[in-house]
């Protein structure tokens, strides 16, 4: 079973679902992953850019359980320190995988407010692949670049660029993480409604359609919906909100290998 799982992750993989993370968090599992324009604690790695916007301190902890098999889980755990005037300090760190194929990857990120309606950051990343007791492991490190931009009140903009400098994994065949680009819209119709669309390039496949949408019916209680185009998945989840605490849960269908719960929690302060 254990060697049915690792071709599987080796197959995810060739379709860019490991070694660099898309994003982190319930919340953007929720949303299809479209959260460029979220500037929440899970924003020190969704985008730095958007973290520089971020007013609170803040911990949160993750769990995603990938087509229901616990050796593609997922653990993610975010930090994120708010000064008044040397702008924000994060940390992050996240786990996938089991004995035979782990990833994990943990990283530092920084976050400025330079005008009212524009922020921008950066994250240095260190990743770490391992294959079993055979194959060894490698190592490398990355830096990522975000950008977050408010039109008005409405329209607010994020870009992102993952894996900026291109990191090698190894001289064989020129391997290295992918270099991910993402451009992204959020409009929001209401204090308790939005709506947000992104694209999303890497230097191999097709572009990747992400877009969600939230909807607050009640102060305390959040209803998500979200797809993405490549591969097809569709996502769904809620959130309830409890003074400075937040519980998020979500899924995320696959056409192919079914569903994807996960769970995060978070507290700011």
């Amino acid at each position: 079973m254990k060697r049915l799982v690792f071709s599987l992750i080796l197959l995810m993989s060739s379709y860019g679902f490991a070694q660099v993370y898309p994003q982190l968090g319930a919340r953007a599992n929720s949303l299809g992953g479209a959260v460029l324009g979220q500037d929440d604690i899970w924003s020190v790695y969704n985008n730095p850019g958007a973290f520089g916007l971020m007013d609170k301190s803040g911990v949160g902890v993750s769990y995603e359980n990938r087509f229901l098999l616990k050796e593609m889980s997922t653990q993610s755990l975010v930090f994120g320190y708010h000064t008044e005037k040397a702008g924000n300090f994060g940390l992050h760190f996240q786990q996938y995988g089991f004995n035979l194929y782990r990833e994990m990857q943990g990283g530092l990120s920084y976050g400025m407010k330079f005008y009212d309606n524009f922020s921008g950051g950066i994250s240095i990343n260190y990743h770490r692949i391992a294959l079993g007791d055979v194959y060894g492991s490698k190592n490398t490190v990355s830096a990522a670049l975000g950008l977050m931009y408010s039109l008005n009140k409405q329209v607010t903009f994020g870009m992102r660029v993952l894996n900026i400098n291109r990191a090698k994994l190894s001289a064989y065949q020129d391997e290295r993480l992918p270099t991910t680009f993402s451009l992204g819209v959020l409009y929001n119709f209401s204090e308790n409604a939005f709506w947000s669309i992104e694209a999303e390039k890497d230097l191999v496949h097709p572009i990747n359609i992400r877009s969600g949408i939230e909807i607050r019916p009640h102060e305390i209680l959040a209803i998500r919906l979200g797809m993405n185009s490549y591969p097809f998945q569709a996502s769904f989840g809620f959130g309830l909100k409890f003074s400075n605490f937040q519980l998020d849960l979500a899924s995320m269908w696959h056409v192919q290998l079914g569903l994807s719960p996960s769970a995060g929690i978070h507290y700011c302060f």
